[in-house]
C-alpha cells in the first residue's frame, strides 16, 4: 500500500493535513442508535501495516457515501473528524474513531490489497464448530453457498418478531451448515445470494456465532460482515475446486440429503466435556428466571406420559406446527414460504432425573428419533410407543445431555 501517507496511529484528534491510505476491511449494515433515532453506519479501515480504526458515516452521509468505500477496495482519506473514543467502547472500537461527512475527501486506488486483508482472518473448520456452540466466541468461515431457504419469522426472547433467512454452506470436504441470517442481511447480501445463487458463490464471513439451533448451525450477529465473491487468492483456490467437483456438488444440491443431515452429523462431533465440575445438577436448573441457558446434564430420561402423540406436522421451511397433510404444499403462516411443504417431525415428552431432582424436557427432531428408536414417517402411522423406545428409555444407566431451558 505505499509508504508516503500517514498511518493510522500517526493521526489523532488535532492533527492537521494528514491522509492515510487504507483498505475497508468490514462494512456493516446502517442501523439505528439506541439512544436517538439517528441511522449510522460502521466500517473497519486498515492501513498497510494492519492497524485499524473504525469509521462511521450518519444519517444521509450513508446514502451519500453508499457508492464509495467499497468493502475491500482502497482509498485515500483526509479530513475525517478524529475523536477519542467514549470510554465504555474503547475495548471493541480502539482508542480513536472517525467520522466521515460530507467534508472528508476520498480518493479510489487502483491497488489490490486482498492479501493484506486475508491475512487478518482466522477461520474455524466447520468439524470445530461444536467447540464454540453457544459460547461468546466471534468465528470466522470460509464456504460455497449452495442453497438459500425461504424467509421465515421467528420470535426473539424479547417478544418481537423479525424475519431470517437460512443459507446452506458447504467446505472442501463436502460438510455443510446452516448460516442464519438476521433482518440487517437480508435486503442486502440474501437478496443478492437469492439472484446469483447458481454462480456458486464463495462467502467469507467474520463475526459469527455457533448456536444449537436445529442441532448446530451459524448465526449471524449486529457486527457481523461478508465477503461475497471477493477478490482473494482463497476464493478462486475454491472456486476451482467448486469447478473440479461439480457433478458430486450438483448432486448434492438436487437432492438436499443436506436439510437432514447437516444438524445431526455436526452434533455429534460436539466435544462433551470430560470433568464432571463441567456437568450442571438439575437442583440447580429447577425454577431458573433467566431462560435460554444451556447446560450439560448427566443423567436419565424416562417416559411418564405414555398417551402422548410422538410427533407432529411441520412446515419443512420453519418446523412450526401445519395442520395441512402429509406431503400438502401450502403458504405457511409463521414464515410466509409460499410452497411449504407438511412433514412429519419427531417429538416426545420426557423427564430427565439426576440424584438431586428431575425436570420435565422435549425434544424434537433427531434428538427424538434417537430416544424414540424410529423416525417421523414411521411414527406418523404408529399409536404407541414403540418397543425398542421402551427399551432404550428403561436401561438402567446414565446418559448425558445437553440442554436449553426455556420458560
Amino acid at each position: 500500500m505505499g509508504d508516503k501517507f500517514q498511518l493510522i496511529h500517526d493521526v489523532s484528534p488535532g492533527t492537521a493535513g494528514w491522509t492515510v491510505k487504507v483498505v475497508v476491511a468490514e462494512k456493516f449494515s446502517p442501523r439505528v442508535a439506541q439512544r436517538s433515532p439517528t441511522k449510522y453506519q460502521n466500517l473497519v479501515l486498515m492501513d498497510s501495516e494492519g492497524s485499524t480504526v473504525q469509521a462511521t458515516l450518519y444519517g444521509q452521509n450513508i446514502t451519500a457515501f453508499q457508492d464509495e468505500l467499497i468493502l475491500g477496495k482502497t482509498y485515500l482519506i483526509s479530513n475525517a473528524l478524529v475523536k477519542e473514543t467514549n470510554a465504555e467502547y474503547k475495548a471493541k472500537s480502539g482508542e480513536i474513531q472517525w467520522t466521515i461527512s460530507g467534508r472528508t475527501r476520498i480518493r479510489r486506488v487502483e491497488e489490490n490489497n486482498s492479501n493484506l486483508l486475508i491475512s487478518t482472518y482466522s477461520f474455524t473448520d466447520f468439524e470445530d464448530l461444536p467447540k464454540y456452540m453457544d459460547s461468546n466466541v466471534d468465528i470466522s468461515v470460509i464456504g460455497m453457498i449452495i442453497d438459500i431457504k425461504p424467509r421465515r419469522i421467528i420470535q426473539t426472547r424479547f417478544g418481537k418478531e423479525c424475519q431470517v433467512q437460512d443459507l446452506v454452506l458447504i467446505n472442501k470436504r463436502f460438510d455443510t451448515v446452516l448460516l442464519t441470517m438476521w433482518e440487517a442481511f437480508l435486503d442486502n447480501e440474501c437478496k443478492y445470494i437469492c439472484q446469483n445463487l447458481k454462480k456458486k458463490l464463495v462467502l467469507i464471513g467474520k463475526h459469527l456465532k455457533v448456536t444449537s439451533f436445529n442441532g448446530l448451525s451459524i448465526s449471524t450477529k449486529a457486527d457481523s460482515s461478508f465477503f461475497i465473491d471477493g477478490e482473494f487468492e482463497l476464493v478462486e483456490e475454491f472456486k476451482s475446486w467448486t469447478h473440479t467437483n461439480s457433478e458430486i456438488i450438483d448432486n448434492m444440491i438436487s437432492e438436499k440429503h443436506y436439510l437432514t443431515s447437516t444438524p445431526s452429523k455436526l452434533f455429534s462431533k460436539l466435544s462433551v466435556p470430560t470433568d464432571e465440575k463441567d456437568f450442571t445438577e438439575i437442583k440447580s436448573i429447577q425454577g431458573l428466571k433467566t431462560v435460554k441457558q444451556f447446560f450439560w446434564i448427566k443423567g436419565r430420561a424416562s417416559v411418564k406420559i405414555l398417551n402422548q402423540t410422538y410427533w407432529y406436522m411441520s412446515c419443512n421451511n420453519c418446523n412450526k406446527i401445519s395442520s395441512e397433510n402429509y406431503g400438502d404444499i401450502y403458504p405457511c403462516v409463521f414464515c410466509e414460504c409460499t410452497d411449504a411443504k407438511a412433514i412429519p417431525r419427531a417429538k416426545i415428552y420426557m423427564q430427565l432425573s439426576d440424584p438431586t431432582g428431575y425436570i420435565n424436557a422435549t425434544a424434537i427432531g433427531n434428538p427424538a428419533e434417537y430416544f424414540l428408536q424410529s423416525n417421523a414417517e414411521i411414527l406418523m402411522n404408529q399409536t404407541l410407543i414403540p418397543t425398542a423406545a421402551l427399551m432404550h428409555l428403561s436401561m438402567d444407566e446414565d446418559e448425558i445431555f445437553y440442554v436449553k431451558a426455556i420458560t
